[in-house]
């Protein structure tokens, strides 16, 4: 099981695809820092905003690799006006990400859904996802502020209601301590 990640910014009604970090040339071209998010899928999305601003911007062509992409929008045209870009952050609606393949997700798909057991015990509200090496662990947090950490695996996460923003897992089972007899 994949997640997508946003990185820092969380929000259910917006998916942020990274920050603009400096001008890159005299032609109005731009550093663009990808929250791990395909660089290239920016030239595919019709509508994607400006937080700083609360402006929407049209790619024109994205170069460069996938580390240190360089992105020109429509309209930006000299070295003044990509400099006003500086430190926006690009966000899309959740409505415009593209199908995945089996068995991964949007960190969207999973972020303030509640969590119930298979048993049927409610466990809390998923407050975060924190990417890990081995596979994302999803932050749950209970009515009390207890906090439950659950790896985000198919081994746990058993069934994914969307519409209903709700998670079913097969907790893991603490296995006892052995005292040594």
């Amino acid at each position: 099981m994949t997640l997508r990640r946003k990185k820092e910014f969380i929000r259910k009604d917006r998916i942020y695809l990274g920050k603009i970090i400096k001008p890159h040339s005299l032609q109005g071209e731009v550093k663009f820092n990808p929250f791990q998010c395909d660089p290239w899928l920016l030239a595919t999305f019709a509508t994607i905003h400006n937080e700083k601003d609360d402006t929407i911007l049209d790619v024109e062509y994205v170069r460069g690799c996938e580390h240190a992409p360089i992105v020109k929008f429509k309209g930006i045209d000299d070295r003044p006006a990509a400099e006003s870009l500086t430190g926006s952050i690009l966000w899309i609606e959740e409505s415009c990400l593209p199908e995945l393949e089996e068995n991964q997700f949007y960190e969207s798909d999973f972020l303030f859904s509640q969590v119930r057991s298979t048993s049927g015990e409610m466990l809390g509200r998923i407050e975060e996802i924190i990417e890990t090496g081995e596979s994302d662990v999803l932050v749950i947090r209970d009515t009390k502020g207890k906090e439950i950490l659950l790896p985000a695996t198919l081994a746990v996460v058993k069934e994914i209601r969307k519409e209903e923003s709700l998670i079913i897992v097969e907790p893991l089972v603490e296995e006892p301590a052995q005292d040594g007899r």
